[in-house]
């Protein structure tokens, strides 16, 4: 007689996850647009329709307008920056340490037609909102993005 098979329960991983974010942290660093390996956050994002526009809001507050670049290449929209912390030499102890600083940088791939032609974005509140006109099908070409300020 064979004994009852094992049954395995596995849950998805979330952000509170301590191995998660381990390895989040641990291969953070990679190959950034600018050619040079360094440490790189992704500030969090959200994507949403409206009846004219598909929006990209971008959390990224501290960060000083001049310092973002917004990108479209084909399906692929890339937001950069530079979030830059308290000056190192004012700094004399840390007692805690969450708020990331220096480079980020978020690609969204959109599989939703738009023409990167008519996009806008504005800084305000903290938010990058990047808007991109919905199209009837897509249209491909590289395009920067300035912000509105």
């Amino acid at each position: 007689m064979n004994p009852e098979p094992k049954v395995v329960y596995a849950r998805p991983l979330d952000e509170r996850d301590l191995l998660h974010q381990l390895l989040r942290g641990f291969y953070a660093t990679h190959l950034s647009l600018r050619g040079h390996y360094r440490e790189v956050w992704e500030p969090p994002t959200d994507v949403y329709e409206t009846e004219t526009d598909i929006v990209i809001k971008v959390c990224i507050p501290g960060v000083n307008p001049e310092e973002i670049s917004v990108e479209c290449n084909g399906e692929v929209l890339t937001i950069c920056g530079v979030r830059r912390g308290p000056d190192p030499g004012s700094v004399r102890r840390y007692h805690q340490m969450e708020i990331r600083n220096g480079y980020f940088e978020r690609k969204i791939i959109l599989h939703i037609p738009f023409d990167p032609g008519g996009a806008r974005a504005r800084y305000e509140d903290g938010f990058l909102y990047v808007l991109l006109p919905r199209a009837a099908q897509s249209v491909r070409r590289v395009v920067s993005i300035r912000l509105g300020l």
